[in-house]
């Protein structure tokens, strides 16, 4: 073997030996495919929007969200905190309309080769604003997620960006207060608080967003000074209390379910996860004192009604709720419920006394919200659907005309009477009378009133000069 076939021989075999390739010595090994998974939610979950998910070395992949606002798309990177950024498409608001979503984004940690689930909606949004805010401050990239979570959880009890929301519209029989349902109702508050003030919920995404990226607290400050929801000045306080008050009004307004769902037993829980999100701690809020929840009671009035009532009678109230929820009444009648009706803050009760025996029913009216406040009301409904029974003992001339005179019986009591448009005297042993002036017509009218309305008329023939038959 020559020198140079054996310097060749040489080099290949150091090459096997050192495990080298003849491409790039350069290239690094591929990463593990890893999968991110999720929903997108404005005021519903939105349909047809453009998903991209960004590292820090660019764009990781893109998609678009179906018609129930779910994605998925394989992605392939290091440990990082990642960032999904989702824009336009459409969900149904209010009314059954479509309505345009905007810019929603979240960001999240990501293991190598791992699947993700991610939400992204307007709670998403504002924390990967205080989390761009902590890196402006100098917090390093993923120690911004982790507080930029905590303060989230903090508020919240739940983390969004990992915490699928189940929407109220879908909370169907059995759903309890979970984390899910909780995330539902709180994007569903958002949605309600921005439209009771004017406004979309894309708007007051956007405002939480500007107001934590300038510095830091949902305190109604932006970089371009004050900030408000339609004509309503934000701060702390209208943050924290109106989101709180509208998380309880989605909740009520949620489809009715079993005793294990919302809004039955689970009263108590609605109210106290709502006094967590207006009283929280969460650095999201600053140092300030957290405001005192509304309180106070529920109240339930109702207008006077006569003492006896015949025919068809309105019985009508208003309430007064201290979270703004819808009020259910429900009017009962000798203890056996009537009908309900939700006050609006009025409500009125139309009544068909001709289905119960004439007599003093006991009446009841209770109100409830979906907080579990309420109120009662315990009363009386004196019915009385037969007119008064009446007849004529005595017809006499005098000097001043004709006296009528004789007996009326009545279960509420005769409270009027009248011969021909004069009045009759009436008296409580249940007697009448009075006199007419001459000529009396014949026959002659005599009216009869009780204190229930009822009205009677008796024609009687009287062109003698005699005493009819007397009453029995």
């Amino acid at each position: 073997m020559n020198k140079r076939h054996h310097g060749l021989w040489i080099f290949v075999a150091g090459l096997a030996l050192s495990g080298c390739r003849l491409g790039n010595p350069a290239s690094p090994p591929a990463l593990p495919p890893g999968q991110i998974d999720g929903y997108v939610v404005s005021g519903g979950p939105v349909a047809g929007a453009s998903v991209t998910v960004t590292g820090a070395g660019g764009t990781l992949g893109a998609t678009r969200t179906d018609d129930s606002g779910h994605f998925a798309l394989d992605v392939q990177s290091l440990d990082a905190t990642l960032e999904v950024t989702a824009s336009g498409g459409s969900y149904v608001g209010a009314g059954g309309t479509n309505a345009t979503s905007g810019v929603l984004r979240g960001v999240f940690p990501y293991q190598n080769g791992g699947a993700v689930q991610v939400a992204v909606d307007p709670l998403t949004t504002a924390m990967a604003a205080y989390d761009g805010y902590l890196q402006g401050q100098g917090v390093d990239l993923n120690d911004a997620a982790v507080r930029a979570r905590a303060a989230f959880v903090d508020w919240l009890g739940f983390d969004p960006t990992t915490t699928q929301p189940v929407m109220p519209a879908d909370a169907g029989t059995g759903t309890a207060l979970t984390s899910g349902l909780r995330h539902g109702l709180v994007v569903a508050a958002l949605t309600r608080f921005a439209r009771e003030n004017g406004s979309r919920t894309g708007t007051i995404a956007g405002l939480m967003a500007s107001d934590l990226a300038f510095d830091g607290i949902l305190d109604g400050v932006g970089a371009s000074g004050p900030l408000k929801l339609g004509a309503l000045p934000l701060s702390t306080a209208a943050y924290r209390q109106g989101i709180a008050q509208a998380f309880l009004q989605a909740a009520a307004a949620a489809a009715p379910a079993s005793p294990d769902a919302l809004p039955g037993p689970n009263a108590a829980a609605l109210l106290a996860y709502a006094q967590t999100l207006a009283q929280s701690p969460s650095p999201l809020f600053g140092t300030g004192p957290a405001p005192a929840f509304p309180g106070g009671g529920l109240s339930l009035s109702l207008s006077p009604w006569a003492a006896w009532t015949h025919g068809p009678i309105t019985i009508a109230g208003t309430t007064s709720d201290p979270y703004g929820l819808p009020v259910a009444v429900t009017i009962a009648i000798d203890h056996t419920p009537y009908q309900t009706v939700t006050a609006a803050p009025a409500f009125a009760f139309l009544i068909d006394t001709s289905a119960f025996a004439d007599g003093t029913h006991d009446l009841s009216v209770s109100a409830h919200d979906a907080a579990g406040e309420s109120a009662s009301y315990d009363g009386s409904l004196g019915v009385d659907n037969t007119p008064p029974q009446a007849c004529l003992s005595v017809f006499q001339p005098t000097m001043q005309g004709i006296m009528l005179a004789g007996k009326w019986q009545d279960l509420s009591g005769v409270v009027a009477a009248s011969a021909d448009g004069v009045a009759l005297s009436l008296f409580s042993a249940g007697t009448w009378e009075g006199v007419v002036p001459t000529p009396l017509p014949s026959p002659t009218t005599v009216t009869f009133v009780d204190a229930a309305g009822n009205e009677q008329n008796y024609s009687w023939v009287l062109d003698g000069q005699t005493n009819p038959a007397p009453c029995s």
